[in-house]
């Protein structure tokens, strides 16, 4: 005696099994998706060297090395759709310096944004007073949150 198999069911097995690999969260504007890519290696990896970056080359802001990242957390989900091609994930974090200080860094994660749109990711960061020249506007208002955008 054959069992018949459908494909609707196969699919359905698959996404009952699936279902709990990511949750939604709900806010004000709607559902969006909760996930781990805010506290990613490759994403947090991408932060530091933007950080880095900024503590030499940019006069005023301090020469220092971030030395782990705590309290991480998703601040906002755009999702990618027809007037909004883009996918942004808004990101938050603690960062213990090595000078002894804890600053808040802002993350912004464009998804299929990396080179020529094709090689992964593109990661903005900002921290707290880290912007002198307010690249990302006051207070790091630009990757803080999509919240009020189109």
């Amino acid at each position: 005696m054959f069992r018949h198999f459908s494909v609707s069911s196969a699919f359905a097995t698959l996404l009952i099994a699936f279902s709990g690999t990511v949750s939604h969260a709900a806010d004000m504007l709607g559902v969006y998706e909760e996930n781990q890519d805010c506290a990613e290696e490759r994403v947090l990896k991408k932060v530091s060297k933007q950080i880095d970056y900024q503590g030499r080359h940019v006069p005023g802001v301090p020469q220092v090395d971030i030395l782990d990242y705590y309290a991480i957390h998703q601040n906002d989900f755009i999702p990618e759709a027809h007037k909004r091609p883009i996918a942004r994930r808004y990101c938050q974090a603690s960062a213990a310096l090595s000078n002894g200080e804890t600053r808040t860094v802002w993350y912004l994660i464009e998804y299929e944004q990396g080179f020529a749109g094709v090689v992964g990711d593109n990661v903005e960061a900002c921290m707290q007073g880290f912007d002198e020249w307010n690249v990302y506007d006051e207070a790091c208002r630009v990757v803080r949150s999509g919240v009020g955008r189109n």
